[in-house]
């Protein structure tokens, strides 16, 4: 049984690949998986540099931004969240964007994806992302970011399920929208699965292996959304309809099979140039090595 850690960003990622493990989707393949949270993408993109971790996920905006800046890793696979499911929270208070200038927005951590996208919202509006609003990075609190919004340290957050329908069930925010709804970003491949270089030469069954009991983890969990539910309620410690609400937020957007959307790869690389996180001339098709990706028509086990 081979041992293998997979990085995320935060503990609320990866939950059908947490399913899978329960379910011994990746022992099948005989691997030993173990979920390795590193909090906040410029961490992440540190792992991976370093090899502390060699195999895992990333949101594209860190990931390229990082490769474009030659940190040692390169994108194999797409992940679940194919588009941005992240979801900006605001105190019921706030009533518009007017209102929210000068307020303090709770995010993952400086420089990670939610940084990145409300950025984006933000010069759509018209709005000084750098003058008008205060970024929080949580890194580890954001794991209980909706504690840190009852304590009155943020007045607004961008989080991915199941904060949003926590918080909102609690009657404490309003969802004002999806990052996935927004016109001024583009429909581009948000979370990735990456590998070491040395990892892609050494050991290319291995990946292959694990892609392979990833997409069989999703499509489980897609066709037992009940099961989900109880996982992760468990996980999460939150009530079963709650935790329903948020999975039945995403799941409609979710990808299967592990594909990685180019032309949407393409046009984060793009957002991230004209915000000025990436100089270089890198491309999408030059920082992927996509020879491990199940075949979409192949049957799932």
């Amino acid at each position: 049984m081979y041992q293998l850690d997979y990085g995320t960003p935060t503990d609320k990622c990866a939950f059908t690949v947490r399913l899978g493990i329960e379910k011994g989707f990746f022992r099948d393949e005989g691997i030993d998986l173990s979920v390795k949270t590193v909090y906040g993408g410029p961490p992440l993109a540190a792992a991976y540099d370093s090899g502390e971790l060699k195999f895992g996920e990333i949101g594209s905006p860190p990931g390229v931004m990082f490769i474009d800046q030659g940190y040692d890793f390169k994108i194999v696979g797409g992940a679940v969240r194919r588009r941005a499911n992240m979801y900006l929270c605001v105190d019921k208070k706030i009533k518009d964007w007017d209102q929210l200038k000068g307020k303090r927005v709770g995010l993952l951590s400086r420089g990670s994806c939610p940084e990145w996208f409300l950025r984006g919202m933000l010069v759509e509006r018209g709005l000084d992302p750098d003058h008008h609003f205060e970024y929080v990075g949580l890194q580890e609190e954001y794991a209980k970011v909706v504690d840190v919004f009852r304590s009155g340290r943020i007045d607004a957050f961008l989080a991915v399920e199941p904060a949003p329908s926590v918080a909102e069930a609690a009657g404490l925010v309003d969802v004002w929208g999806a990052v996935y709804d927004e016109p001024a970003l583009p429909q581009y491949q948000w979370i990735v699965h990456v590998a070491k270089p040395s990892m892609i030469e050494k050991e290319p069954t291995l990946i292959q292996a694990a892609l392979r009991a990833a997409r069989r983890s999703a499509h489980y969990g897609a066709a037992h959304v009940d099961e989900w539910v109880d996982l992760a309620s468990h996980h999460f410690k939150i009530e079963p309809d709650v935790m329903r609400r948020a999975v039945e937020r995403e799941l409609p957007r979710m990808h299967l099979d592990g594909q990685v959307d180019m032309q949407g790869l393409d046009e984060m690389i793009k957002l991230q140039r004209s915000l000025g996180a990436v100089t270089g001339a890198i491309t999408a098709e030059g920082i992927c090595d996509l020879r491990f990706v199940p075949d979409p028509t192949s049957p799932v086990q």
